[in-house]
């Protein structure tokens, strides 16, 4: 798996409807056609239009009343990693299937990073860019603002801290060597996601990395009273 072009999808699938706001009737349209290409992907030659509609009728009863924050893109995503075998084994193509699958990336690592990601993407762009000076001044606020955060509570983890730490990195403020990196992520080498679900290898290299960056910015705070730009 493409870690960028999944990340591209990722984006694109949040920017879809949510389930509560979609018509009944195209939800089940929206439903049958998932159901039919999870036929498709497992290898069925063949399937019953009875049972499709059945099924499709019960996926929307669940997708309402259980998942009606998710995102239509965010269900595509989330049967094709499923019917990949992404979520583990899974047997047949059924409504238990679904719902394990749909359980399994409501709780994923893979979204949570995704919406915090975006959440911070949100804060730094929250005030207007008339100037590069500008927009470093707003990087330096959040910048002291997270860096308090964890000075006062060392236990909890930074959000974003891959971006913070780019950021620092490409000012110069932040020299880890290879070296330094790379004992980082072997720190991190036997990460796994919560519940033993089963993530793509790509992924959780992703995720290493992202962990080691947060280790190497903390490591970063913590040899610092106040930051070099802090008044």
């Amino acid at each position: 798996m493409n870690l960028d072009i999944f990340t591209n999808k990722m984006r694109m699938a949040f920017q879809t409807p949510r389930i509560t706001d979609i018509m009944p009737k195209d939800l089940t349209d929206f439903a049958s056609a998932q159901i039919i290409q999870c036929y498709i992907i497992v290898g069925y030659l063949t399937y019953d239009e009875k049972d499709i509609s059945v099924l499709a009728a019960k996926l929307c009863s669940d997708l309402r009343e259980s998942y009606p924050y998710l995102h239509r893109g965010e269900i595509v995503i989330c049967f094709e990693l499923g019917a990949k075998g992404e979520y583990g084994d899974y047997t047949g193509v059924n409504l238990r299937t679904f719902c394990k699958w749909l359980k399994a990336y409501k709780t994923s690592d893979l979204r949570y990073q995704m919406i915090k990601q975006m959440e911070q993407e949100k804060e730094v762009k929250a005030l207007p860019a008339v100037s590069r000076e500008y927009n470093e001044q707003s990087m330096n606020r959040l910048i002291i603002k997270r860096f308090h955060e964890y000075k006062s509570r060392p236990d909890l983890e930074i959000p974003f801290a891959s971006i913070l730490y780019q950021e620092l990195q490409s000012r110069g403020f932040i020299r880890n060597s290879l070296e330094e990196k790379l004992s980082a992520m072997a720190q991190f080498s036997r990460w796994r996601p919560q519940n033993n679900l089963h993530v793509s290898e790509d992924y959780r290299q992703a995720m290493i990395k992202l962990k080691a960056q947060e280790w190497l910015l903390k490591q970063y705070f913590n040899s610092l009273v106040r930051l070099p730009f802090e008044r």
